[in-house]
């Protein structure tokens, strides 16, 4: 390759990937507003300022285009939350945990509505997802709140539960944050009520697993 050729190619590859991510961003946001069934690509490209023809030049179909936003938004999921370490105790990774996921409500509301949109109506790729990377990740996690069991650190419980319980309270605060905002009566949720969710969810699963205070 040529040294002339070579700029050339990485100003392609740049506008690719900053085309991507556009339509990729816009998408989140218009599925989150639109649901999945109404969204059409004309909707995506009229809000990104792109030619339909941009949309379909990098995804094919809308089909193409959710799988494409799901998987970036279970990849950013996977990478963001920290995974438990075992030396800290279980005290301080599921305070940290849940802390973790209430930011993901406050801050990507539109990526949990999407994949609550996605899962609700059972997309194929999303279960097929969850079976892959979440069942995995989860049985990493299992391992680890055993071994603190086994060390009296904290009460037995039922792992599968015990997750699928901090989902839900904590995803609650983007998939169904009207409802929130109607029990708080509040126009918007502020930095302080997800501060409050946090610690009453944290103190409630604390309190539920058993977990010794001076963990």
């Amino acid at each position: 390759m040529s040294d002339a050729k070579r700029p050339k190619d990485q100003l392609k590859a740049h506008i690719r990937a900053q085309n991507q991510t556009l339509i990729l961003e816009t998408s989140e946001r218009v599925f989150a507003r639109q649901g999945l069934a109404k969204t059409t690509t004309q909707m995506i490209a009229d809000e990104a300022g792109l030619p339909k023809a941009n949309v379909h030049y990098y995804y094919r179909s809308k089909k193409d285009l959710l799988e494409a936003v799901l998987e970036r938004i279970l990849t950013l999921w996977l990478n963001s939350v920290s995974e438990f370490n075992v030396a800290q105790g279980p005290k301080q990774n599921l305070t940290r945990y849940i802390s973790e996921k209430i930011d993901h409500s406050r801050i990507d509301k539109n990526a949990s509505k999407v994949f609550a949109m996605a899962l609700i109506g059972e997309e194929p790729f999303v279960l097929e997802y969850l079976r892959r990377a979440f069942v995995t990740e989860l049985s990493r996690e299992k391992t680890t709140i055993e071994s603190w069991v086994n060390d009296g650190l904290m009460e037995p419980v039922p792992v599968e539960h015990l997750f699928i319980s901090i989902w839900a309270m904590t995803q609650t605060y983007a998939d169904f944050d009207a409802q929130v905002r109607i029990m708080l009566q509040k126009d918007d949720l502020q930095e302080s009520d997800y501060e409050e969710a946090k610690a009453f969810i944290t103190k409630m699963v604390l309190a539920g697993c058993g977990v010794k205070e001076s963990v």
